[in-house]
């Protein structure tokens, strides 16, 4: 039996937020101990906000900036490994190609480091923590 079917929309905050926001605050706040001040921050009403979504119900979300930068990918725990994060992924990479984004960047949480390099994203310099949690930075180019 193959994965279940999982869509993914791009909306703005102003229509992401009621579907996102739980979704990190499960994920950021609840799970990993990221204070609330510092997941909800300016970016978010500037970017653009990919929604997955399986049999209707929000299970995942992540954010493009308009400079390219990836980031808030979470998946709900229940949810994980059925293929959310890689239908985020590449509907915000689809997406930016299709906004004129050349360069795409992130800040990995050390686990998902593999992740993203099997999207062809490549890690480089220190690692860092940000909210308390190991990160690097990685970059991909199309």
């Amino acid at each position: 039996m193959g994965r279940p079917t999982i869509s993914v929309n791009i909306l703005p905050w102003e229509q992401a937020q009621s579907q996102a926001y739980p979704i990190r605050l499960a994920v950021f706040i609840k799970e990993q101990g990221v204070p609330e001040e510092l997941e909800l921050d300016e970016e978010d009403p500037l970017a653009w906000h990919a929604i997955a979504k399986l049999d209707g119900q929000a299970i995942g979300t992540a954010r493009l900036q308009k400079d390219g930068k990836i980031g808030r990918m979470a998946v709900t725990r229940t949810c994980r490994r059925q293929g959310a994060a890689s239908s985020l992924l590449n509907a915000l990479i689809d997406f930016g190609r299709q906004q004129g984004i050349r360069q795409f960047y992130l800040y990995a949480q050390m686990e998902a480091i593999a992740f993203y390099e099997n999207f062809g994203f490549t890690a480089s310099g220190p690692i860092f923590r940000e909210a308390g949690i190991a990160h690097q930075a990685m970059t991909k180019t199309i």
